[in-house]
């Protein structure tokens, strides 16, 4: 749900404005913690867990990253990279609270205390006051929505992007999902230790991604980070049979959190890469965000994989033959670029610390009532 749900985000942000759009995810991402806390079946909570919070947490996400364009044109990377970092800082910190919690008072009861926190994020989100171009009127209907989506799926690097980028996502969830079964079954491992991989590779993560939001704003070189990253996760999974040991696993998994840094170069590099402009940025980022649903897929294949050979290792093989491929396959955007052309007339990579935005006349009549937004350089 949370990908899934991406598309029909950007509509209503679109549709009724990104303040009253936050509320609303974090009153479902409120509810759906409540609510699951009083559940007694499963099919509960599928409806409350997945159905709630997947569309709470899909709002919330979506909506955040694609704002950031219209507030940080020179600094686009290091926003993303700092809005992200509080992503896995939050999972780094809250993880042992929310285990002890557990431990202390159960899951029940821990559940409705992670509600509490939604508290301050529904305050904040009413007090929400977005740029004037990011609650532009939109006159379009649903259907007129949807065509300009499935048109947006044209645009040839964009899409290319969005599909290497849900592959990809296959190497960076499998062991993420997998690692704690594989080091209770495998190391012998409690429920505590094997928790505090995930803490691992996050803190490695929330530690990475600012890092990589400086460098990437520095050296315009944002999709080169992603195809190192990429390269990075591939490789460090593919000595994973050799791995025996708590240590080794451990990291293992910092290394993943390492190469987790891309998913902060994810959002913005339809922009600083001048696949899109601004004005279009939401919606490239609702495409990114659906096509990488379908890597899920890959998570139950890892499982089936698991039951038929009784070892998680064709599984992790699977994740890193999945992030080598992308990291190679990424090379091919550049042949894109020369065949398909730039849209915005540039040359060399755009990076974000060098966008700005002017608008432009209107081509035509009719075309969506509104002003378009061009993106042009600026020397730094």
């Amino acid at each position: 749900m949370c990908c899934v749900f991406a598309p029909i985000v950007t509509f209503l942000q679109g549709r009724f404005g990104p303040q009253l759009v936050l509320f609303s995810g974090t009153a479902s991402m409120v509810s759906g913690l409540l609510l699951t806390s009083f559940t007694n079946a499963i099919w509960q909570l599928f409806l409350t867990y997945s159905v709630l919070i997947g569309v709470g947490y899909s709002i919330i996400w979506t909506t955040a990253l694609s704002l950031l364009p219209h507030y940080f044109q020179r600094r686009l990377v290091m926003a993303c990279s700092l809005g992200v970092t509080g992503r896995f800082v939050g999972v780094a910190c809250l993880s042992p609270v929310a285990r002890i919690v557990m431990n202390l008072y159960g899951w029940r009861r821990m559940l409705q205390m992670s509600a509490l926190l939604g508290v301050p994020m529904s305050i904040c989100s009413a007090l929400f006051r977005p740029p004037a171009t990011a609650i532009e009127p939109q006159k379009m209907g649903l259907l007129q929505r949807v065509v300009k989506f499935c048109k947006l799926q044209k645009n040839v690097r964009l899409t290319f992007f969005s599909w290497l980028s849900a592959v990809d996502s296959i190497g960076a969830y499998i062991p993420m999902i997998y690692i704690i079964e594989y080091a209770e079954e495998s190391l012998k491992v409690d429920a505590d230790q094997s928790g505090f991989l995930l803490t691992g590779m996050f803190v490695a993560a929330a530690v990475s991604s600012p890092i990589a939001g400086v460098i990437g704003m520095r050296l315009k070189c944002n999709m080169f980070l992603v195809q190192l990253f990429a390269a990075l996760c591939g490789l460090s999974s593919l000595p994973f049979p050799l791995f025996h040991s708590y240590f080794h696993v451990m990291v293992y998994m910092c290394i993943q959190g390492i190469a987790f840094a891309r998913i902060t170069l994810f959002p913005i590099i339809p922009v600083s890469t001048n696949m899109v402009c601004i004005r279009d940025s939401a919606d490239a980022f609702g495409l990114l965000t659906f096509l990488q649903s379908s890597a899920f897929l890959a998570v139950p294949l890892a499982g089936w994989l698991y039951d038929n050979s009784g070892s998680y290792t064709p599984g992790f093989l699977l994740g890193a033959g999945s992030s080598v491929c992308v990291s190679l396959l990424l090379f091919l955007d550049r042949c894109l670029k020369k065949v398909v052309g730039d849209p915005h007339g540039s040359s060399h990579e755009q990076d974000s610390s060098d966008v700005t935005c002017k608008p432009c006349p209107k081509a035509s009549e009719g075309d969506d009532n509104d002003v378009r937004t061009t993106v042009y350089y600026e020397s730094y």
